[in-house]
């Protein structure tokens, strides 16, 4: 795959940005945070073990 680096470069800066505008505090609050976490985390790994080609090719 090609440019992978580009890729997770783009996706950290994406990732830390939206950590650090997250009001934490207020976020945590819900006792289903954690659940949601996971929940997003599972359906990830379930997509990436489906798909086969690299991104943005059909």
């Amino acid at each position: 795959m090609q440019g992978y680096r580009t890729y997770v470069a783009a996706g950290l800066v994406a990732l830390f940005g939206a950590l650090a505008s997250t009001d934490w505090i207020a976020f945590l609050n819900d006792p289903k945070a954690g659940a949601i976490a996971i929940g997003s985390a599972a359906l990830m790994a379930i997509m990436r073990s489906i798909t086969s080609t690299p991104p943005g090719t059909a």
